[in-house]
């Protein structure tokens, strides 16, 4: 839908009269509509009750031919329709959680009645399924967890007694948050279950920030800028595919105005700290980042951004390459959106594995830092020569357009004052100690009574091996990916 007024503007002395035909104006948005939106109030398994009110804006404008119909800020108000807390663990032992949003309420108290389920918590460890319910973790599916509940196949090698056993499990400290807590701050993918007719305003067109000298400069040296990172050993690693403009102190003021933390270096105190993480299924706001190189430079600043786990998380690495006409550095950046992290005994380290569709990644740090007002102008840069479908240094997928997003940074002015840029950090824990201690031994008891005996155990062991054998096909492109490229290259930051 987007694309028609573009192709227009490029071919208006051939096709005035068929653009006219089409120039019709957006009539609403379809079902299936993806939306960005940020909580502005917390929502909790633990607290909220069904029926409650939930609060969030939106982080990227909705656009519909070329015209924004939503733009950033707007609120959207959603109803929790259902909720499941663990409690004390004797009837449930993972939390659920359903919201629904319902309508849009424009800066004048216009409404617009929409509705559109949750898709997607930004970097969470909860998962949601295909009705749009968040469903909560299981606290003793841990490794630690598991590793106790394998040790009872086991009676004749096993190294603790039963009684060591037990005790071990009444004192061991690791035992994640079962509850589903999420602060404002929390990033949310929903989608539109039903279209939308009625606008309660109309439309604006979107309006292209003009293309400053910077972004010309590199715009030109484009084709000469290295399009892949690589390893200490040589091997190509990640994608080159932001370059930012602007001084240090903008990169930096804008990535912390949109809540993302650098990275620690590594040390036995990081590597304990990364470690508890992993057992814990918790979060580590600057874990070190394994070090990767652009014609044999280390990056100059690494940036990153989570919420509640250890295993996801949006980060990049950062450049400085050159100076442009007007004296504003150029600061090349691969970003990169990891889903999982697993101990390599090879490596000696902890490592993450990527999703292979990056140019989602970087559309959500284009998305992050133009929320926090930090942006001037995006453009796309076609690049020839870089593949569409490779792999990084760990053997992940790695699909995206090829095209080089150049990034032109001003001064921060964010656009929701008072909105938290970030929910990371957040160490949410449901009742008092007394409380959690109980609610553990019951779980633990729980998973044991279903999950340690021989016949889950084989069950759980073919079920590992399946998997690890299974060929994952690379999913096509998602429509979020393809969408937001249209967005970008017709018009810059909208």
């Amino acid at each position: 839908m987007r694309i028609l007024p573009g192709i227009c503007r490029r071919f208006a002395p051939l096709a005035i009269v068929f653009c006219a035909a089409l120039a019709f104006g957006c009539d609403g948005l379809p079902a299936g509509q993806i939306l960005w939106v940020r909580l502005s109030a917390p929502v909790s398994s633990y607290s909220s009750k069904a029926g409650d009110t939930v609060h969030a804006v939106l982080t990227e404008a909705v656009v519909c031919d070329n015209q924004v119909v939503f733009p950033i800020g707007t609120g959207v108000e959603g109803v929790v329709q259902s909720v499941r807390k663990v409690g004390w663990g004797i009837r449930h032992e993972t939390a659920a959680l359903q919201i629904r949003f319902g309508r849009f309420v424009t800066a004048q108290g216009l409404l617009a009645a929409a509705s559109a389920s949750v898709v997607e918590v930004e970097n969470a460890r909860e998962q949601v399924n295909s009705k749009g319910v968040i469903q909560g973790i299981r606290s003793s599916d841990t490794p630690e967890g598991r590793i106790n509940s394998r040790l009872i196949h086991l009676p004749t090698y096993n190294p603790y007694s039963d009684l060591g056993l037990i005790v071990y499990k009444a004192t061991f400290p690791i035992f994640p948050e079962p509850e589903i807590y999420y602060p404002a701050g929390t990033d949310l993918r929903l989608k539109l279950t039903d279209a939308v007719h009625s606008l309660p305003v109309s439309p604006t067109p979107v309006q292209s920030a003009p293309e400053t000298i910077s972004e010309l400069d590199v715009e030109q040296m484009a084709p000469s800028l290295p399009a892949r990172s690589t390893t200490s050993k040589g091997a190509d690693a990640d994608v080159v595919n932001i370059a930012f403009v602007g001084s240090r102190a903008q990169v930096e003021s804008a990535f912390k105005e949109a809540g993302w933390s650098t990275s620690d270096p590594f040390s036995r105190r990081t590597f304990v700290h990364t470690f508890y993480a992993f057992l814990n299924d918790s979060t580590y706001a600057q874990a070190p980042m394994k070090p990767l190189f652009l014609d044999g430079k280390p990056a100059d600043m690494n940036w990153q951004k989570s919420l509640n786990s250890y295993n996801r998380r949006d980060h990049l690495r950062m450049w400085q390459w050159s100076e442009t006409s007007d004296s504003e550095t150029v600061w090349l950046s691969s970003s990169t959106h990891d889903t999982r992290a697993t101990l390599s005994v090879k490596q000696h380290q902890f490592v993450h594995h990527i999703a292979p569709d990056i140019d989602d990644e970087r559309s959500t740090v284009i998305r992050d830092l133009e929320l926090a007002g930090c942006i001037q102008s995006v453009h796309l840069v076609p690049r020839r020569g870089v593949s569409n479908l490779t792999q990084n240094a760990n053997g992940d997928p790695v699909r995206t357009d090829g095209d080089l997003a150049i990034v032109q940074l001003k001064d921060c002015q964010p656009l929701v004052p008072g909105l938290p840029s970030s929910a990371g950090g957040t160490n949410f824990k449901a009742g008092n100690h007394a409380f959690r201690y109980l609610r553990r031994q019951i779980l633990t008891f729980r998973s044991d009574i279903w999950r340690a005996n021989i016949i889950y155990g084989a069950y759980d062991l073919t079920r590992m091996t399946i998997e690890t054998f299974r060929h994952h096909p690379i999913p096509p492109p998602t429509q979020q990916a393809q969408a937001d490229a249209r967005a970008l290259q017709m018009g810059g930051a909208e």
